[in-house]
């Protein structure tokens, strides 16, 4: 009897003591509401059951972002990441060639397990030479034999040219335009960008959840499920991955029924620089591959305002609900000021008067019921860089 005492004491004393490593996330769901917790298993991109403090287990349904709680979320990685198709990247320690993939292995992952990739679906940024690549003269022949649709040099210079990579050595590159061929050395390029907008295996409209990691990677996962602890899954292209839940900074789930609001068609930009005459745009710049700073926090999807701006979304009565994160950049925003307002058919939904990078991060939490067109109207004085992030449409039921 004694025994079954100790031993139930040992358990709960463990018991307790792996709940508090584990990490406290603020999660978000798709009608607004707010709770913390760690999680103990991720069902899908339309659940997650979490346990409160004081023990107490409960579900989230339709769960929108995930965030660590007093935690920031990191840049992307500067060196040695591998970018895919649909703009995620991942840090590794050393890159192989082998056959048609590249093998490596990466701090984010479980250690020990190494990740294959296929050539195909990677988007690689060449940084001089080939940051990491053991085997660089494999390298290169490997991705002069697939087929080229458009690369990108960008000289020293700042000079950019588009072409077909014709052939890359440690000391040249040619890249034929269509009417002709250029020669550049290696010393004079800045970057080249690999061609793959044509791959078929381009990020779809599926369920997924996007992740930040402590590292700065960018993963997202078509296929995913939490067990003790280690996030099991595969990335949009299949390579498959286990990310220890420690790993995670941020995440957002996507499904069928989302869509980030820049990915809409027939959008209307009037923008009026300081100074400046108004312009008109066919559409917003979608940010990629870049940061978008709010609060300490980088964010890897969004756009930015700068000056008076007016943006018209055309909605068409298809969406219910915006959710999404706004404020000044923390860089390019400390000076300016804004009155902001949101208008669904005219009529002002949400406001925000007299807005300054001190605000920190504001949220979007509204109903979109019937409505045809959504404006976001902004009226800004100088130095009111505003970053808009993962802000996203959720079609009606």
């Amino acid at each position: 009897m004694k025994l079954h005492v100790l031993t139930a004491i040992v358990f709960s004393f463990w018991a307790t003591f792996v709940s508090a490593q584990d990490p406290i996330f603020i999660v978000r769901d798709r009608v607004g509401t707010v709770k913390e917790g760690s999680i103990q298993r991720i069902l899908s991109a339309n659940s997650l059951e979490m346990l409160s403090a004081d023990g107490k287990s409960f579900t989230i349904t339709n769960p929108v972002y995930l965030n660590r709680k007093n935690k920031v979320s990191p840049r992307f990685p500067q060196t040695k990441a591998l970018w895919l198709l649909n703009d995620d990247c991942i840090k590794f320690e050393d890159l192989l060639m082998k056959d048609d993939s590249f093998e490596f292995e990466s701090s984010d992952f479980v250690s020990g397990s190494k990740t294959l990739v296929p050539l195909l679906d990677t988007k690689m940024i060449w940084l001089k030479n080939p940051l990491g690549i053991l085997d660089p003269v494999s390298y290169r022949n490997k991705i002069l034999d697939e087929i080229r649709t458009k690369d990108v040099v960008v000289l020293n210079n700042a000079e950019r040219v588009e072409g077909v990579l014709e052939s890359l050595d440690a000391k040249n590159a040619v890249l034929d335009s269509g009417t002709v061929k250029s020669e550049y050395k290696s010393d004079s390029i800045a970057l080249i960008g690999l061609s793959a907008e044509e791959n078929p295996k381009k990020e779809k409209a599926i369920e997924a959840v996007s992740l930040v990691l402590d590292s700065g990677s960018r993963i997202t996962l078509a296929e995913f499920n939490l067990s003790m602890g280690i996030l099991e899954g595969k990335t949009m292209q299949g390579a498959k991955v286990r990310i220890p839940i420690t790993k995670i900074q941020q995440a957002v789930f996507l499904g069928k029924s989302v869509v980030r609001i820049q990915e809409l068609k027939n959008i209307t930009l009037r923008q009026v620089p300081f100074f400046e005459t108004p312009m008109e745009a066919k559409g917003i710049k979608a940010t990629k591959n870049s940061d978008l700073w709010i609060s300490g926090s980088s964010y890897s999807n969004g756009f930015s305002t700068m000056g008076s701006t007016s943006i018209t979304f055309l909605l068409d009565g298809k969406y219910q609900k915006v959710c999404g994160f706004f404020g000044f950049h923390d860089i390019d925003g400390r000076r300016g000021r804004a009155d902001i307002k949101l208008l669904a058919d005219g009529k002002v939904i949400a406001s925000w008067a007299d807005r300054t990078w001190k605000d920190g991060l504001g949220s979007l939490d509204l109903t979109l019921a019937g409505i045809k067109e959504l404006s976001l109207v902004i009226d800004a004085s100088v130095g009111s860089k505003i970053n808009w992030c993962e802000c996203l449409l959720f079609l009606a039921d």
